[in-house]
């Protein structure tokens, strides 16, 4: 009987030992997958707002641009020097002059890579820094199909923004705010802003936190990723075709984080959001690899495995030998019992 009770305890503390690291674990583990989430999530939304700002700042920028009444005056005198001698005519250069340092300062200090005043008519009056646009016709000319051709035709609505495309004279990816000009109610042109895409990448290239494999991204609507991918020593703006559970979902307008499969073929942590801007439709992803997110949780899972290897192994062990000492001593007891029979 008292072996029978002592077996009994053995295997409730076996239960014990093994049963309650293990929930205490399950707990632990939820609490680690819920902080690694929290952390991408805050990462993505200080992200987001950041990048809101920035092209918030340059949308504010070109409109406040276009109603300076300097601007406007510039377009006038400009359109009557390009049209009565040419744009390199020194009477040109002459008025050009007048304008061109409060431009190269607009350059200079807010980081563009050009402003261009364009004539509605077309015409490409000025410049900041010389490129081959000046002196175009952006209806009929040489570079009608290009992006500056595009983003002129819609600002003479209403301001608009053009998505980034390769600038050979700047060797950069450049986007295009602009907006249209007035004087009193008539319609004088459009003034170009252009932005480097070195702006936006230094805000998405911050690691701090992320580890060794969290990135931060951007994607277009046309699934081409709108920055650069640490991983790839390549550039991947307008390279890589990004299509994840994450990017679909963040263009349905959804916001959430999530478990999926990355753009890297590995199984990564996802926080994701689209940026509801009203002149861009893009969204942005937060991501760390999985096995790098839950890496302590494997830890304790390989450290648990082993307590719980050799506390079963002692516990059997125990068990094993007591139940076998405890078998030889009724053995050794049955065996004098049958020689205590016989002599008697």
């Amino acid at each position: 009987m008292i072996k029978k009770a002592t077996l009994a305890i053995l295997i409730a503390l076996l239960t014990f030992f093994l049963i309650v690291p293990f929930v205490s674990y399950s707990s632990y583990k939820e609490a680690i997958k819920a902080e690694c989430f929290r952390h991408l999530i805050t990462a993505r939304d200080v992200l987001k707002h950041e990048i809101w700002n920035y092209f918030n700042d340059r949308y504010g920028d070109i409109d406040v641009l276009s109603r300076n009444p300097v601007i406007a005056k510039g377009f006038t005198r400009l359109s009557g020097a390009f049209h009565a001698y040419g744009i390199d005519d020194p009477q040109s250069q002459k008025i050009k002059s007048i304008y061109q340092p409060l431009m190269e300062y607009y350059v200079a200090d807010y980081g563009y890579a050009n402003i261009f005043f364009v004539e509605k008519d077309g015409s490409v009056i000025f410049s900041a820094l010389r490129e081959d646009f000046s002196g175009t016709n952006l209806f009929s000319g040489e570079f009608k199909d290009r992006n500056i051709a595009h983003i002129f035709k819609l600002a003479l609505e209403d301001v608009s923004f053009e998505d980034y495309s390769w600038n050979d004279k700047v060797n950069d990816f450049t986007a295009y705010f602009a907006a249209p000009v007035f004087e009193a109610e008539s319609l004088l042109g459009v003034i170009v802003i252009e932005l480097p895409f070195s702006h936006l990448d230094s805000i998405l290239t911050h690691k701090a936190g992320l580890g060794k494999t969290g990135e931060m991204y951007l994607v277009g609507e046309d699934g081409l990723m709108r920055s650069n991918s640490r991983f790839s020593v390549k550039p991947t703006i307008l390279q890589k075709e990004v299509d994840t559970e994450a990017t679909r979902e963040a263009f349905e307008g959804y916001v959430g984080a999530k478990i999926i499969n990355g753009f890297r073929g590995f199984s990564v942590l996802s926080a994701y959001t689209p940026l509801n801007l009203n002149f861009i439709n893009w969204a942005l992803l937060v991501e760390m690899d999985e096995a790098e997110a839950f890496a302590s949780i494997n830890e304790v899972e390989s450290l648990l495995t082993v307590i719980a290897s050799i506390i079963s192994t002692i516990t059997i062990g125990y068990i094993y030998f007591t139940h076998r000492a405890y078998k030889r001593a009724e053995e050794e007891h049955d065996i004098l019992e049958t020689e205590e029979q016989s002599k008697a």
